[in-house]
């Protein structure tokens, strides 16, 4: 036992001290952004990167590793409200994303297997409160029941998708028109 604790307090100290704790603004000249790999002073970024509305208001945080974003990364509203809040795991969006309108109100959930797919139910919605989706997938594919809404509350798409294949109201409009009497396409 007493092997174990001199072994964790070991590792603790040499990888969590090698670690940079490096905060750097947004803004800054010194970034730059290659092949989707976040550059800092020529290296690849260690740290966290933030944005402010002013001294003592954050705009944005986002953790990052070797370039890419790992982590949280959260957005605020001027007022200080949390805006946003996403997971992400060498550069891929992971796990559950949401969002809040201004007033609070929930403006979407998102959830990600580690492939940075789709995966699981998916909602978004109107600034009034009303459902403008609420989604179903496996993988990255749609799967299950699936429903879109219009901003008054009108369905516009309700359909359940079994092995790739959608049945039901997919709420897409036709990009033409068939006039059966002259049988030729309009």
């Amino acid at each position: 036992m007493r092997v174990q604790a001199i072994l964790f307090c070991l590792y603790f100290c040499l990888f969590s001290c090698s670690r940079e704790d490096l905060v750097v603004d947004k803004a800054s000249a010194e970034l730059e952004l290659v092949n989707g790999v976040l550059y800092y002073q020529g290296k690849p970024f260690n740290g966290l990167l933030v944005s402010k509305y002013d001294a003592s208001t954050f705009k944005m945080k986002s953790e990052y590793v070797e370039g890419r974003k790992q982590g949280y990364e959260k957005q605020w509203y001027p007022n200080g409200q949390l805006s946003q809040s996403r997971m992400y795991s060498e550069g891929i969006k992971t796990g559950k994303h949401l969002a809040w309108w201004e007033d609070g109100t929930p403006k979407f959930i998102y959830r990600f297997n580690e492939k940075g797919e789709y995966d699981g139910n998916r909602k978004e919605w109107y600034r009034n409160g009303n459902l403008i989706l609420d989604f179903n997938y496996s993988n990255g594919k749609e799967a299950g029941s699936q429903r879109m809404w219009t901003d008054n509350g009108k369905i516009r798409a309700n359909y359940t998708v079994k092995n790739g294949d959608r049945f039901g109201l997919i709420g897409l409009k036709k990009c033409y028109n068939v006039n059966a009497d002259l049988n030729e396409l309009q």
